[in-house]
Protein backbone atom coordinates (compact mmCIF):
# COMPACT_ATOMS: atom_id res chain seq x y z
CA UNK A 1 0.00 0.00 0.00
CA UNK A 2 2.82 2.38 0.85
CA UNK A 3 4.39 1.80 -2.60
CA UNK A 4 1.11 2.60 -4.31
CA UNK A 5 0.79 5.85 -2.38
CA UNK A 6 4.37 6.84 -3.20
CA UNK A 7 3.80 5.97 -6.87
CA UNK A 8 0.59 8.01 -6.97
CA UNK A 9 2.32 10.93 -5.28
CA UNK A 10 5.19 10.71 -7.76
CA UNK A 11 2.80 10.63 -10.74
CA UNK A 12 0.99 13.66 -9.33
CA UNK A 13 4.29 15.51 -8.85
CA UNK A 14 5.36 14.75 -12.42
CA UNK A 15 1.95 15.86 -13.73
CA UNK A 16 2.21 19.14 -11.81
CA UNK A 17 5.71 19.70 -13.22
CA UNK A 18 4.39 19.00 -16.72
CA UNK A 19 1.51 21.43 -16.17
CA UNK A 20 4.02 24.08 -15.08
CA UNK A 21 6.06 23.51 -18.24
CA UNK A 22 2.95 23.70 -20.43
CA UNK A 23 1.86 26.90 -18.67
CA UNK A 24 5.30 28.37 -19.32
CA UNK A 25 5.15 27.44 -23.01
CA UNK A 26 1.72 29.06 -23.24
CA UNK A 27 2.87 32.14 -21.33
CA UNK A 28 5.89 32.57 -23.60
CA UNK A 29 4.02 31.49 -26.73
CA UNK A 30 6.78 29.04 -27.60
CA UNK A 31 8.59 25.93 -26.44
CA UNK A 32 11.84 27.33 -27.81
CA UNK A 33 13.37 27.54 -24.34
CA UNK A 34 16.38 25.88 -22.80
CA UNK A 35 15.96 23.45 -19.93
CA UNK A 36 17.78 25.98 -17.75
CA UNK A 37 15.20 28.65 -18.66
CA UNK A 38 12.35 26.23 -17.98
CA UNK A 39 13.79 25.24 -14.62
CA UNK A 40 14.38 28.83 -13.59
CA UNK A 41 10.83 29.85 -14.53
CA UNK A 42 9.09 26.81 -13.02
CA UNK A 43 11.22 26.38 -9.91
CA UNK A 44 12.28 22.86 -10.88
CA UNK A 45 15.87 21.83 -10.39
CA UNK A 46 17.55 20.51 -13.52
CA UNK A 47 18.07 17.21 -11.72
CA UNK A 48 14.32 16.90 -11.06
CA UNK A 49 13.50 18.01 -14.59
CA UNK A 50 15.61 15.26 -16.14
CA UNK A 51 14.35 12.71 -13.61
CA UNK A 52 10.77 13.51 -14.68
CA UNK A 53 11.42 14.11 -18.39
CA UNK A 54 14.21 12.30 -20.28
CA UNK A 55 14.12 15.03 -22.95
CA UNK A 56 12.66 18.53 -23.01
CA UNK A 57 9.88 17.52 -25.39
CA UNK A 58 8.76 14.89 -22.89
CA UNK A 59 7.74 17.70 -20.55
CA UNK A 60 4.29 17.77 -22.22
CA UNK A 61 3.77 13.99 -22.10
CA UNK A 62 2.22 13.73 -18.61
CA UNK A 63 -0.39 16.37 -19.52
CA UNK A 64 -1.15 14.49 -22.74
CA UNK A 65 -1.40 11.22 -20.80
CA UNK A 66 -3.79 12.90 -18.34
CA UNK A 67 -6.08 13.81 -21.24
CA UNK A 68 -6.11 10.19 -22.42
CA UNK A 69 -6.79 8.86 -18.94
CA UNK A 70 -9.59 11.41 -18.46
CA UNK A 71 -11.22 10.45 -21.75
CA UNK A 72 -10.90 6.70 -21.20
CA UNK A 73 -12.24 6.98 -17.67
CA UNK A 74 -15.26 8.89 -18.90
CA UNK A 75 -15.99 6.39 -21.66
CA UNK A 76 -15.66 3.52 -19.17
CA UNK A 77 -17.85 5.01 -16.45
CA UNK A 78 -20.40 7.21 -18.23
CA UNK A 79 -24.03 6.26 -17.75
CA UNK A 80 -25.70 4.55 -20.68
CA UNK A 81 -26.26 6.99 -23.49
CA UNK A 82 -25.70 7.03 -27.23
CA UNK A 83 -22.01 6.49 -27.90
CA UNK A 84 -21.75 9.77 -29.82
CA UNK A 85 -22.83 11.66 -26.65
CA UNK A 86 -20.41 9.71 -24.48
CA UNK A 87 -17.54 10.48 -26.85
CA UNK A 88 -18.48 14.17 -27.10
CA UNK A 89 -18.71 14.48 -23.31
CA UNK A 90 -15.39 12.66 -22.92
CA UNK A 91 -13.76 15.07 -25.38
CA UNK A 92 -15.15 17.99 -23.39
CA UNK A 93 -13.71 16.59 -20.16
CA UNK A 94 -10.25 15.93 -21.60
CA UNK A 95 -9.76 19.07 -23.70
CA UNK A 96 -12.63 21.47 -22.97
CA UNK A 97 -14.19 22.85 -19.83
CA UNK A 98 -11.59 23.90 -17.30
CA UNK A 99 -8.69 23.07 -19.62
CA UNK A 100 -10.13 24.62 -22.80
CA UNK A 101 -7.88 27.66 -22.52
CA UNK A 102 -4.79 25.51 -22.20
CA UNK A 103 -5.94 23.38 -25.13
CA UNK A 104 -6.44 26.42 -27.36
CA UNK A 105 -3.12 28.01 -26.39
CA UNK A 106 -0.90 24.91 -26.20
CA UNK A 107 -1.99 23.13 -29.38
CA UNK A 108 -0.42 25.65 -31.82
CA UNK A 109 2.81 25.46 -29.82
CA UNK A 110 2.79 21.66 -30.11
CA UNK A 111 2.15 21.94 -33.86
CA UNK A 112 4.98 24.42 -34.35
CA UNK A 113 7.67 22.38 -32.59
CA UNK A 114 8.64 19.13 -34.37
CA UNK A 115 9.83 17.42 -31.19
CA UNK A 116 6.68 18.33 -29.24
CA UNK A 117 4.52 17.31 -32.20
CA UNK A 118 6.28 13.94 -32.25
CA UNK A 119 5.51 13.47 -28.54
CA UNK A 120 1.91 14.50 -29.23
CA UNK A 121 1.54 12.00 -32.08
CA UNK A 122 3.00 9.19 -29.96
CA UNK A 123 0.56 10.13 -27.17
CA UNK A 124 -2.36 10.03 -29.62
CA UNK A 125 -1.26 6.58 -30.79
CA UNK A 126 -0.84 5.29 -27.22
CA UNK A 127 -4.21 6.77 -26.35
CA UNK A 128 -5.77 5.01 -29.30
CA UNK A 129 -4.37 1.66 -28.16
CA UNK A 130 -5.48 2.18 -24.56
CA UNK A 131 -8.99 3.12 -25.73
CA UNK A 132 -9.56 -0.15 -27.62
CA UNK A 133 -10.55 -2.30 -24.62
CA UNK A 134 -12.58 0.53 -23.09
CA UNK A 135 -14.56 1.09 -26.29
CA UNK A 136 -14.89 -2.65 -26.84
CA UNK A 137 -16.67 -3.03 -23.51
CA UNK A 138 -18.87 0.01 -24.18
CA UNK A 139 -19.79 -1.32 -27.64
CA UNK A 140 -20.19 -4.93 -26.50
CA UNK A 141 -17.34 -6.15 -28.69
CA UNK A 142 -14.37 -8.42 -28.05
CA UNK A 143 -11.34 -6.23 -27.34
CA UNK A 144 -9.38 -7.98 -30.09
CA UNK A 145 -12.05 -7.20 -32.68
CA UNK A 146 -11.31 -5.17 -35.77
CA UNK A 147 -14.36 -2.98 -35.05
CA UNK A 148 -13.06 -2.05 -31.58
CA UNK A 149 -9.62 -1.20 -33.01
CA UNK A 150 -11.17 0.79 -35.87
CA UNK A 151 -13.49 2.66 -33.50
CA UNK A 152 -10.53 3.67 -31.32
CA UNK A 153 -8.68 4.77 -34.46
CA UNK A 154 -11.60 6.96 -35.46
CA UNK A 155 -11.69 8.60 -32.02
CA UNK A 156 -7.93 9.22 -32.02
CA UNK A 157 -7.97 10.61 -35.55
CA UNK A 158 -11.01 12.79 -34.87
CA UNK A 159 -9.23 14.18 -31.80
CA UNK A 160 -6.06 14.99 -33.73
CA UNK A 161 -7.91 16.51 -36.68
CA UNK A 162 -10.16 18.64 -34.48
CA UNK A 163 -7.12 20.08 -32.68
CA UNK A 164 -5.35 20.75 -35.98
CA UNK A 165 -8.48 22.48 -37.31
CA UNK A 166 -8.78 24.55 -34.12
CA UNK A 167 -5.15 25.68 -34.44
CA UNK A 168 -5.51 26.49 -38.14
CA UNK A 169 -8.88 28.25 -38.15
CA UNK A 170 -9.98 28.83 -34.57
CA UNK A 171 -12.84 26.34 -34.97
CA UNK A 172 -14.48 25.00 -31.83
CA UNK A 173 -12.63 21.70 -31.26
CA UNK A 174 -15.63 20.01 -29.62
CA UNK A 175 -17.85 20.76 -32.62
CA UNK A 176 -15.07 19.65 -34.96
CA UNK A 177 -14.58 16.42 -33.00
CA UNK A 178 -18.25 15.50 -33.39
CA UNK A 179 -18.18 16.42 -37.09
CA UNK A 180 -15.14 14.19 -37.64
CA UNK A 181 -16.71 11.32 -35.68
CA UNK A 182 -19.82 11.65 -37.85
CA UNK A 183 -17.73 11.85 -41.04
CA UNK A 184 -15.79 8.70 -40.18
CA UNK A 185 -18.69 6.73 -38.73
CA UNK A 186 -19.77 3.97 -41.06
CA UNK A 187 -21.57 1.92 -38.46
CA UNK A 188 -18.58 1.44 -36.17
CA UNK A 189 -20.45 2.79 -33.17
CA UNK A 190 -23.77 1.08 -33.80
CA UNK A 191 -24.30 -1.70 -31.30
Amino acid sequence: MKGVTRSSAHRETVLRASEACCALYVDRGTADLTVAEICQATGLSQRSFYRYFPAKADSVKPVLNWTTETFNSHVATAPDAPIREILRDGFHQMLGGEVAGRTRALTPILLADPELWSVFLRAVHSGELSLVPVLAIRLGLPSASLRARAAAGVVATATRLSLEEMAASGADPEDSFVRFIDAFDSGLFIT
